[in-house]
C-alpha cells in the first residue's frame, strides 16, 4: 500500500500527539496544525490525502476553515467536535466534511473511519500523468518531467501545475487558481495568473505561443489535456 498523508488539525497538542503516535504505528505519514489558518497552508503546500479537523480552534475554526479549503481542494475532510447537538453536526457536513467523529473518541474507530474515507479516493502520493504521457509529475520526488526531460519549475509553477494536472481534461476556473495557489486576497487577480501560466507554458510547451497542453479556456480559467 501506498504510504498516505494526514493532516492533523487540533489546538490541542497532546491529543494531536496522541493522533500522530497512533497512525504513525499503522504507517501513515502525519504533519499538523494548530488551527485553520496553518490547515490551509499545509494542505496547499504539502497536499495531504486527508485532514482530521478540530471544530473549535483559535484564529480560525474547523467549521471555517473547511469553507475554504472546499474553495480549491476535494480531498477527504473528517471533522473532531465535542459538541453533541445534532445541528452542530449538520454545520459540519454543510461546510464540506465527509464524516464526523465526537470526542472522546476510540482510536480504532478513528483509524477505522480514516480507512474507510482513503478507500474512496486514490493516493495523492503517485505518479501524475498529462497529455498523454508527455507530463510527469512525481509528488514524492517532487519531480517534473516533461517529454520525458526533467523541467526545474518554482515553487508556485509547480502547484499550478500539479492542480491543473489532478484536473486534467477539466476547465480550472481561474478564481480556483488564484486561491488554491496564492490564497483568497488574489482571487480577482487574473493578470497576475496570465503572467504564470506564460511562464509555465514555457516550460512545458513545445512552442508556447501555440500551446498544445495547457490550454485557455477564455474568460473562464484553464485546462490540461487528460
Amino acid at each position: 500500500m501506498e504510504q498516505r498523508t494526514i493532516l492533523v488539525v487540533d489546538d490541542d497538542n497532546g491529543l494531536r500527539e496522541l493522533i500522530r503516535i497512533n497512525l504513525e504505528h499503522e504507517g501513515y505519514t502525519v504533519i499538523q496544525a494548530a488551527d485553520g489558518l496553518q490547515c490551509l497552508e499545509l494542505v496547499r503546500d504539502q497536499r495531504p490525502d486527508l485532514v482530521i479537523l478540530d471544530v473549535m480552534m483559535p484564529e480560525m475554526d474547523g467549521v471555517e476553515a473547511c469553507t475554504k479549503l472546499r474553495e480549491f481542494s476535494l480531498l477527504p475532510v473528517l471533522m473532531l467536535t465535542a459538541k453533541v447537538q445534532s445541528e452542530d453536526v449538520i454545520q459540519g457536513l454543510d461546510c464540506g466534511a465527509d464524516d464526523y467523529l465526537l470526542k472522546p473518541f476510540n482510536m480504532n474507530e478513528l483509524s477505522a473511519r480514516i480507512r474507510a474515507l482513503l478507500r474512496r479516493v486514490p493516493p495523492v502520493y503517485r505518479p501524475l500523468h498529462a497529455g498523454e504521457g508527455q507530463i510527469q509529475i512525481d509528488q514524492q520526488k517532487r519531480e517534473v518531467l516533461v517529454r520525458g526531460e526533467v523541467v526545474d519549475l518554482t515553487p508556485t509553477e509547480y502547484q499550478l501545475l500539479l492542480i491543473l494536472t489532478e484536473q486534467a481534461g477539466k476547465v480550472v476556473a481561474h478564481d480556483t487558481l488564484l486561491r488554491a495557489v496564492w490564497g483568497q486576497e488574489y482571487s480577482r487577480d487574473n493578470d497576475y495568473l496570465k503572467v504564470y501560466i506564460w511562464h509555465l507554458r514555457r516550460k512545458i510547451e513545445q512552442d508556447p505561443r501555440n500551446p498544445s497542453l495547457l490550454l485557455t479556456d477564455w474568460g473562464v480559467g484553464y485546462r490540461l489535456l487528460p
